[in-house]
């Protein structure tokens, strides 16, 4: 197998797509540096609880509420509130929030005990996005007359809003069953941009610049963009005429341009002293998507036998298909969507490629 068509198309696929931002957190970088740099996150939090009687003077008719205090123990806001005029018996509630129900579910007291769900946007009572931090889920419930000296059932459940997706569930406690935590940040993509040059600075346009799945293509003035999610990329940039140029494990982090450039150097003409420049391509499968087989046309700079290999996303050969063109380097081949085993492939994006004196063409196919 030609090593070099194997570590440049390998390159397509994302070699790493683990989460390394910098978000109020202390995270190493691909360099092995510490790095501290504070934003917000936005996100959504979804908490469910069920609440157990406790055979008090009104049960099990019940009142609640449950609500958001942040690190300094300060209110923040008030997701649900089940009372009306039974409210005063909620006095831990009462004590954080002023009786401040704005953008709150709710509703007089319940008969009987049930499964609550309630979601937080990372808002505060303006609407603002609230900092990074830790943040307490609190759930109250009475059956009686609740003082402070003799209050209801509380429980809390505490959680750290970051960058650090959530998804927790409780052991049952007496009164607080069913207990579940999810926390979904939303991380904005990050950009890679650059240009692409030759090795005296002249713009190429057309180029191929890849990035795990996403590709984009260079502009009259060489420069390209490309929007990626949080992670580190083996980029590749690849031209027809050029020598393929990677850049490995580029960091790019949500919200942040990272520049990556590239300088490629023209290939010396193929050993075919008649057809320096001979048509060299593959056209793009038909049909594609596809689902039994693709037939995928080439031309070659001139008759002679190669080889069309399918590479899965990850960079993997998954079948090599001899091609046998005629006179005039022309031809065609039908891929059946298996793999070098025979086996059906999955559905998803693979990469057809043939590598002839430095030279590249390839095809995205797409198998549903």
């Amino acid at each position: 197998m030609n090593r070099r068509l194997l570590v440049i198309l390998g390159s397509i696929s994302l070699i790493v797509l683990t989460i390394c931002l910098v978000y109020a957190e202390q995270i190493i970088t691909p360099a092995g540096l510490y790095v501290y740099q504070t934003r917000n996150i936005d996100g959504s939090m979804t908490f469910t609880v069920r609440t157990v009687t406790y055979n008090g003077a009104y049960g099990p008719r019940n009142a609640g509420a449950i609500w958001i205090t942040n690190g300094q123990n300060q209110f923040v806001k008030t997701l649900k509130v089940w009372a009306s005029q039974y409210r005063y018996t909620l006095v831990r509630w009462l004590a954080s929030s002023g009786n401040n129900t704005t953008g709150a579910v709710t509703s007089a007291s319940l008969n009987s005990h049930q499964l609550h769900t309630v979601n937080w946007n990372a808002r505060n009572l303006q609407g603002g996005l609230v900092d990074d931090g830790n943040y307490t889920v609190n759930v109250e419930f009475t059956e009686h007359n609740a003082s402070q000296n003799n209050p209801g059932k509380y429980k809390t459940v505490t959680f750290s809003k970051s960058l650090t997706a959530i998804d927790q569930t409780y052991p049952n406690e007496t009164y607080f069953r069913d207990m579940r935590m999810i926390w979904a940040p939303i991380v904005p993509n990050g950009t890679l941009s650059g240009s692409v040059v030759t090795t005296n600075s002249t713009p190429i346009e057309g180029a191929i610049i890849m990035a795990g799945t996403a590709t984009a293509f260079s502009a009259a003035d060489g420069s390209y963009s490309i929007s990626l999610a949080p992670g580190n990329y083996d980029v590749t940039c690849m031209k027809d005429g050029y020598h393929t140029e990677s850049a490995l494990g580029v960091a790019i982090s949500s919200g942040e341009i990272t520049n990556q450039g590239f300088i490629l150097e023209s290939v010396v003409a193929n050993n075919d002293p008649s057809a320096p420049n001979a048509e060299f391509y593959l056209r793009s499968p038909i049909p594609n998507p596809f689902h039994d087989s693709a037939l995928i046309s080439y031309k070659l700079p001139r008759e002679e036998s190669a080889t069309l290999r399918v590479f899965n996303q990850r960079g993997q050969v998954i079948r090599s298909l001899e091609l046998h063109p005629d006179r005039s380097g022309s031809g065609e081949i039908r891929w059946d969507g298996r793999d070098r085993s025979g086996f059906a492939v999955s559905a998803g994006i693979y990469f057809a490629a043939i590598e002839i004196d430095g030279r590249i063409a390839w095809q995205r196919l797409i198998r549903y």
